[in-house]
């Protein structure tokens, strides 16, 4: 399995007051439930959510980072409502900020597709889609992602396209060996920020199924 056939999914989450160093994270996280444990795997429920999702060309590194600025500005207030919207990571808004502040739960995407990487960023629950701030950004827009049943594995520490080929293949196998059907491709879930102590992040390879 190579990096163009992934997901690259990061899950962040709510900032309150800050980002860690060390990398704690200090909100909420995508809701879900659990429905299953067997040691690193799950199975989990996601609800409904929206994100904000823009294309970019290139390299995954060059493609990515130009993604991740473009949406980094988009809730920092660069909309038309000038509202900052605060994430961790990748945004930390300094307390002095003048602008309204809309605390949200947040996954981050990153989706090879067709040669182009889609990057996305998940709205707050609060919001529809008549009632998101609209970006000055044309090329950025929303999509409506599903209640989703995923099959999980969990690892710590440095994510490389080798160990996510080995989660990956890891969780593709138990899914198999648990007679799950697959509905999506393996996508990969960062929860932490680059800042964070490496040996303290958080990850996880994500397989829908039936």
């Amino acid at each position: 399995m190579i990096m163009k056939n992934l997901l690259i999914v990061a899950m962040t989450s709510v900032l309150v007051g800050g980002c860690s160093f060390l990398g704690q994270r200090t909100g909420e996280e995508a809701l879900y439930s659990t429905l299953a444990v067997d040691e690193n795997f799950e199975i989990r429920l996601y609800e409904p959510l929206i994100i904000a999702q823009v294309a970019s060309e290139g390299s995954y590194m060059a493609a990515t980072r130009a993604g991740y600025q473009r949406l980094t500005d988009y809730v920092s207030g660069s909309n038309l409502a000038g509202q900052t919207i605060s994430v961790n990571p990748p945004i930390t808004v300094s307390a002095g900020s003048k602008k309204p502040k809309v605390e949200l739960t947040v996954p981050y995407y990153e989706e090879y597709l067709d040669g182009t990487w889609l990057t996305s960023v998940a709205m707050p629950e609060s919001y529809t889609l008549k009632t998101l701030p609209i970006p000055s950004d044309s090329g950025i827009t929303f999509k409506v992602l599903p209640r989703m049943k995923v099959a999980v594995i969990s690892y710590m520490g440095y994510r490389s396209e080798r160990m996510i080929s080995k989660k990956a293949d890891m969780l593709t196998q138990w899914v198999n060996q648990n007679d799950l059907k697959p509905r999506s491709a393996a996508r990969s879930v960062i929860y932490d920020s680059p800042w964070t102590v490496p040996m303290l992040r958080r990850h996880e390879i994500h397989i829908n199924v039936e």
